[in-house]
C-alpha cells in the first residue's frame, strides 16, 4: 500500500445522503462513529497526504486535518435551511480564514453523486476583483499559460458573472474577466476512485495542474492586502 488510505465507499456516501433525508439526531446518534470511520477518517487521510506538496506553495496554509475536513453537523443559526446535517464533506486546503482574507485555496469535495477538486478566490471583495482584473490585463500571457493547464485536465471555470463584461476586458480574456469571484473546478462521477488509495494521486495530480493559477491568484492576494495594511 502506497499510502495509508482507508477508503470511502458507495455505502457510506448513501448512508451520509440517508442521514441528511431523516434529519434525525437520535440517527445520526446511532451511526456517527460509522460515518465517522468511513467518511471524516478518510478525508483526514487524504488530508494529510496531500497537504505537504501544496505547503510549497504557501507556508501558511493550515496543515491539521482536523481543522481541515468539514463536519456532518451544519450550523444553522445563520440560514434558512435548518437541516441538520450535510449531504456533502470537504476538504480545505487554506489559510486561516479568520487571520487571512482573500488568500486562494485549493478544496476537495464529496457529494452523494459526484466528486470535485478546485482551486480559487476565496472570501474575496470587489477591490479584490478589481485587482485580479488588473493582473489579467498586465499578465495575461502567464494567466493564460496557468488556465491552459487547468483548462486541459478537464476543469471548468466556476464564478458568478456580471451582466455587463467591464469594457476594458482585452480580447481572448471575456471568459475570466467578468467574474464576481474566480476559479476552476473538475467533477468526476467516477465514485469508485473514492474507495481506492488512487484518489490521492489524482488529487495530486490534478492540484499540480493548478498550481501556476494558485500561484497567479496568490500574488493577487498578497498585493491586495499590503495595500490594505498601508491605507
Amino acid at each position: 500500500m502506497k499510502y495509508k488510505y482507508d477508503g470511502i465507499t458507495r455505502d457510506m456516501l448513501f448512508l451520509m445522503a440517508d442521514n441528511r433525508f431523516r434529519n434525525s439526531k437520535a440517527f445520526y446518534d446511532a451511526h456517527k462513529e460509522e460515518m465517522k470511520a468511513g467518511i471524516t477518517v478518510p478525508l483526514r487521510q487524504i488530508a494529510e497526504q496531500v497537504v505537504p506538496d501544496l505547503l510549497k506553495l504557501d507556508e501558511k496554509i493550515v496543515s491539521i486535518p482536523v481543522k481541515m475536513v468539514s463536519r456532518f453537523r451544519r450550523d444553522t443559526r445563520f440560514t434558512k435551511d435548518q437541516s441538520l446535517y450535510r449531504d456533502h464533506m470537504w476538504i480545505m486546503f487554506m489559510r486561516d480564514k479568520h487571520a487571512f482574507t482573500g488568500y486562494p485555496a485549493f478544496w476537495f469535495e464529496i457529494t452523494p453523486s459526484a466528486y470535485s477538486m478546485g482551486v480559487g478566490m476565496f472570501m474575496t471583495s470587489p477591490a479584490q476583483m478589481n485587482l485580479f482584473r488588473k493582473h489579467l490585463r498586465e499578465k495575461t500571457a502567464a494567466f493564460k499559460k496557468a488556465a491552459a493547464k487547468c483548462e486541459k485536465n478537464g476543469s471548468l471555470i466556476y464564478g458568478s458573472e456580471y451582466k455587463r463584461m467591464p469594457a476594458d476586458c482585452p480580447p481572448g480574456l471575456e471568459p475570466y474577466y467578468g467574474r464576481k469571484e474566480f476559479g476552476f473546478i473538475k467533477y468526476s462521477d467516477s465514485l469508485d476512485d473514492l474507495a481506492d488509495e488512487k484518489i490521492i494521486d489524482i488529487v495530486k495530480s490534478v492540484y499540480k495542474d493548478y498550481s501556476d493559477m494558485f500561484g497567479f491568484l496568490f500574488e493577487i492576494a498578497e498585493e491586495f492586502n499590503s495595500g490594505k495594511e498601508e491605507d
